[in-house]
């Protein structure tokens, strides 16, 4: 059975502010489908269009064969009917709730917590349980949220999502509220919980790191208009938009906005025939743990980023090389 979640057409303005343009996306079932880009971008206005939680302008929204929303037909299918989950930002958890409190609350408000507390409540106990299980909060339900670590904070978030079996989970950047340290520790911890649960799951962040290394597929926003889709590896290494080039990892430009290569790719030493070599001078040097970054002043005037693994002298002028392969031309 189809169970895509289909975009056409959508759009929302607010005033005189158009949030998102009519926009098109594909959210695959079964993959972990990112939506990336810098505040303002459109990518929280197209998460809760999706959610029910705004309502759109035009267009339609539809998973497999039913139809959540359209305009041309006046339908608009509740937020609490959608069947979807949700994972916030801030935790969104009552205070005065016990974590199995909020964890079963999601549960009670659904179709599936209906009926009488005696019939119901063996089985919501069990399924609470096996949510708080997955996330590794076993033992923890009698706790409150302000006894619990942020991390502990955002599994309790993330199984009260999971806990009413959704079919699609959305995620309003659910680690910007951790430290640096712990947002590394949950972001392998969530998406490897989507993954063993089977889920479908569509993410909004601001940051490329989280994007790049948990998404099947990522899409890249500015200005309420989608830039790019594609899997992390053809969004970094054949970005089509400049603005992707940029807000994906660092570019080289060797002709603004239409040609480029990745710091990554630059080569020190022994030139070779089938490469093309540049002159440069060393700007800036930066230690960043296990490598130095290198700031460049280009021949054509621009600066360039790249990587050695030993101190270079500011001010010295030498040669690079960058082999055809990786020098890429957008819009190929």
């Amino acid at each position: 059975m189809n169970q895509d979640l289909y975009i056409r057409g959508l759009s929302k303005t607010f005033g005189q502010t158009t949030a998102l343009h009519e926009t098109n996306l594909v959210v695959r079932r079964g993959k972990f489908t990112t939506l990336l880009g810098p505040s303002g971008c459109g990518k929280t206005t197209l998460l809760r269009l999706i959610a029910g939680l705004e309502t759109p302008d035009t267009g339609t929204i539809t998973m497999g064969e039913e139809i959540l929303f359209s305009a041309e037909r006046k339908k608009d299918i509740p937020a609490h009917l959608r069947h979807f989950g949700m994972v916030f930002q801030d935790f969104a958890l009552w205070p005065h709730m016990t974590v199995f409190e909020n964890v079963a609350f999601g549960l009670r408000a659904s179709k599936r917590g209906k009926g009488s507390v005696s019939a119901q409540g063996k089985e919501l106990r069990d399924v609470v349980l096996e949510a708080l299980d997955k996330v590794r909060l076993s033992g923890m339900e009698d706790r409150y949220p302000h006894q619990l670590s942020g991390g502990q904070q955002q599994r309790v978030s993330f199984a009260r999502a999971v806990a009413t079996r959704p079919r699609l989970v959305l995620f309003d950047e659910p680690l910007s509220a951790l430290d640096a340290v712990l947002r590394e520790e949950m972001r392998i911890e969530m998406i490897s919980l989507v993954r063993d649960l089977g889920l479908t799951a569509l993410y909004v962040t601001h940051d490329q790191i989280e994007a790049m290394s948990m998404s099947d597929e990522v899409v890249v926003m500015k200005s309420g208009h989608i830039l790019q889709t594609g899997t992390p590896e053809a969004i970094y290494s054949r970005p089509a938009h400049p603005e992707v080039a940029r807000f994906i990892g660092k570019s080289n430009w060797l002709e603004l906005e239409r040609i480029l290569f990745r710091p990554e790719h630059v080569r020190w030493g022994q030139e070779q025939a089938d490469q093309h070599t540049f002159t440069v001078e060393i700007l800036h040097v930066s230690y960043v743990g296990d490598r130095y970054e290198i700031r460049l002043l280009a021949e054509n005037g621009e600066q360039w980023t790249a990587y050695h693994f030993t101190r270079l002298q500011i001010g010295e002028k030498m040669r690079i090389w960058v082999s055809p392969q990786y020098i890429h031309q957008l819009g190929t």
